[in-house]
């Protein structure tokens, strides 16, 4: 769905080029996307790039997500129409990232600027960099042949869609060094092949024989398609790999000669060729770029990587295992968004992070020649269920008193043995509950009675009542033996006579 242009917010002014004038809009961004957007508005043709625009649009969203991840690694691809008033006024496109940028002498002010970094600097000698004071130090011969490989790479990703880039320039193209990498822009410009009424243009000194700009020759044809892009790819190794003097305007493969093996000078040589059908296709230039860049760097490779955790509770911690070579970092990517980034080292290793939110969980890894991106899974994160207490509901113990009883009762009945005397037995006390919870009670909070037993003080009070009455029959047993003892004497003594 286009955007209106009345949502994006602040605008801030990046550039202006022949067909439209760029901005920042950094307070949008699209749904479910976090990429920082910039906003193209149209300045001239405005019906013919409005048409463009949406069929590249169209073309990103039915790709399927590997090819769409691709698309996005190379291209400042747009991703959706601006609207005004009801016409479509620009196009959103993601801002070029701080990676591809430097800081260089502006001629005019006088003054150092950050400027992307295009390709045209590729082609400067040491002089013309020094003059510029852009800080950027000198491409060594490897560093050339990665970003060569990297913009080759990117225009035949295009072809095998079926799409050709058309204006292809060192101004359309710019690149970071650490990793090397290459990013295209102006993707509003290129087309579908079956669009026969496409129009592209060509930035001059890179047009192709059979599309000259020359008035004196008079071009072949109009489209553009694979071979034109291919031709243009030709120059700009030629000019890369040959900077200095002349290289912005040479067209000559002897340029090149010594600097690449007989193989890559052949292609080259084919691939500037006036004879269109002796060009060599993007996917031949690729495959020699890969294999000559192979045998000079060692990529990131993951021997094994996983996910150990995939099912969490909010608030624990999420492990990835993993054993990777030639990689000097990892990002990780878990969620919608959340990234940290940790410098690794040689031979297997465990990485423990604090997932916010349930999603897929990715690892890239990276080092100075390129990035590989591995998929782990999803994770899952659970919730805890609420947890409260509430102290009111805890009951207060409450003790029943215990009355005071005596031992008087059982006197008469103790009485009437013969001759055994009770002694004064005291009272036993009246034993009242202690308040063992007053004070927690007035300090803390109210609390409803409930009655307990105590069978502990039950227990002792039996106790005391077999320990007194023990005491009373040792007492009885005594008097009945000083009574009894004489009767016995007399009685044993009639006994012994005869």
């Amino acid at each position: 769905m286009p955007v209106k242009k009345a949502g994006l917010g602040q605008l801030i002014p990046l550039g202006k080029g022949s067909y439209g004038e760029v901005f920042d809009a950094p307070g949008y961004h699209l749904p479910g996307d976090h990429t920082a957007l910039a906003y193209k508005e149209f300045t001239s043709e405005v019906a013919a790039q409005a048409r463009s625009a949406k069929t590249a649009v169209v073309f990103r969203d039915w790709l399927n997500p590997a090819d769409r991840d691709d698309l996005d690694r190379y291209t400042a691809w747009p991703r959706a129409l601006v609207e005004e008033k009801g016409n479509v006024a620009g196009l959103l496109m993601p801002r070029v990232p701080d990676e591809f940028f430097c800081r260089a002498l502006d001629p005019d002010s006088g003054v150092m600027k950050r400027r992307p970094r295009d390709m045209q600097w590729l082609i400067a000698s040491t002089e013309q960099r020094a003059a510029a004071q852009i800080d950027m130090p000198d491409i060594d011969y490897t560093d050339r042949l990665i970003l060569l490989g990297r913009l080759v790479y990117a225009i035949g990703r295009l072809h095998k869609h079926g799409w050709v880039f058309g204006d292809l320039s060192f101004k359309n193209a710019v690149f970071a060094l650490n990793p090397p990498q290459v990013l295209l822009l102006d993707c509003d410009g290129a087309a579908p092949l079956s669009d026969h009424s496409r129009e592209q243009s060509s930035t001059p000194m890179w047009d192709p024989p059979e599309c000259s700009l020359t008035p004196s020759v008079v071009p072949q044809q109009d489209l553009q398609d694979e071979r034109t892009d291919v031709y243009k790819l030709g120059l700009a190794i030629l000019r890369c790999l040959s900077p200095g003097k002349g290289a912005a305007s040479s067209r000559s493969v002897a340029r090149v000669t010594g600097v690449l093996d007989p193989d890559g000078e052949a292609l080259v040589e084919r691939a500037v060729d006036s004879n269109r059908a002796r060009r060599p296709s993007a996917k031949e230039l690729y495959a020699y770029f890969r294999k000559v860049v192979a045998k000079r760097i060692q990529p990131p490779v993951v021997l094994d990587a996983r996910l150990v955790t995939p099912f969490r509770v909010r608030g624990m911690d999420a492990r990835l295992e993993w054993q990777i070579k030639h990689a000097t970092e990892v990002t990780v990517t878990a969620g919608n968004g959340q990234t940290e980034t940790i410098t690794v080292t040689g031979g297997p290793q465990s990485y423990t992070f604090r997932p916010r939110e349930s999603g897929p969980v990715t690892i890239e890894v990276a080092n100075r020649f390129g990035r590989l991106q591995v998929n782990l899974g999803e994770i899952t994160l659970y919730e805890l269920p609420p947890f409260e207490v509430r102290l009111g509901y805890l009951p207060s113990l409450e003790v029943p008193e215990l009355r005071a009883f005596t031992l008087e009762a059982i006197r008469p009945a103790l009485e009437s043995m013969p001759r055994i005397q009770v002694p004064q037995v005291p009272p036993v006390p009246s034993l009242p509950t202690a308040d063992l919870l007053g004070v927690f009670t007035e300090t803390m909070m109210a609390v409803t009675a409930v009655p307990l037993p105590l069978p502990r003080l039950a227990d002792a009070v039996s106790e005391a009542w077999h320990s007194v009455a023990s005491s009373l029959m040792n007492v009885a047993r005594k008097d009945a033996e000083s009574l009894w003892q004489p009767h016995l004497a007399s009685q044993s003594s009639a006994e012994s006579e005869p």
